[in-house]
């Protein structure tokens, strides 16, 4: 008889999130003090995988290392049936290098995409690959890429105006790099703009684009293309 071993997780907001670590699917520095831990969810299926993530907050920067090297042993050691791995109402936690759960993010279900709301100035990271992120424009703010390297050939995003207001959202590369090459179809039958085999460092919706306006990037390891779709063809630059 085959004896299934579970890892548990507590944070403060009475949440509590349990899976098999048979299902662990890898771990990896998510930001500064963050570690992301990757289950597959049990909505999972062999056509469309889906992935929960459950974030934990690193003792002091410059241990994420360490931390990710805690978590392999932490799972590997499994075999006790039932492992609670951090706990903040009791403040136990399976390492010293942790002091807590950020967040839970479960794939409710496999055949939907994760969608993000944003309203205001948003760094996008590596772990953000595949997300649909919805954009207010009741206020001006910049939307920041992850480095090419921290991407990863195979990561893409959708961005697209789902509040319209009179106000420019700007997508742009880290600030070390000129990495967008990409163009823009419109409704209108104009001309959009384009970018040739030199990359740029903007992505602009401008104030009176509409809602429905979007831009999909993805990188290659090396660039990020974005292919831009709006109503008018003014009303995503890049530049």
């Amino acid at each position: 008889m085959r004896h299934e071993n579970f890892v548990v997780f507590h944070n403060d907001l009475d949440s509590s999130y349990m899976n098999s670590a048979d299902n662990f699917r890898g771990a990896e520095i998510g930001a500064a003090q963050r570690i992301d831990i990757y289950f597959e969810s049990a909505l999972s299926t062999g056509v469309g995988g889906s992935y929960d993530r459950v974030r934990l907050i690193v003792d002091a920067a410059g241990n994420e290392e360490k931390a990710l090297e805690a978590i392999a042993g932490a799972l590997q050691g499994n075999k006790s049936g039932l492992t609670v791995i951090a706990d903040d109402k009791n403040k136990v936690y399976f390492s010293d290098f942790f002091t807590g759960v950020d967040s839970f993010t479960t794939a409710s279900l496999a055949n939907r995409r994760i969608t993000e709301a944003i309203t205001a100035a948003k760094d996008v990271e590596a772990s953000d690959s595949g997300k649909l992120f919805l954009i207010d424009q009741d206020a001006a703010f910049a939307i920041t890429l992850p480095t090419v390297a921290q991407a990863g050939s195979g990561w893409y995003a959708d961005f697209i105006i789902n509040d319209e207001g009179a106000n420019a959202v700007t997508i742009i590369p880290d600030t070390s790099e000129d990495t967008v090459i990409g163009f823009v179809m419109s409704g209108d039958g104009g001309t959009g703009g384009s970018t040739d085999s030199t990359a740029v460092d903007e992505i602009k919706f401008i104030s009176g684009a509409q809602q429905g306006d979007r831009v999909s990037i993805f990188c290659d390891g090396v660039k990020f293309f974005a292919y831009a779709m709006a109503h008018d063809a003014d009303h995503i630059t890049i530049q």
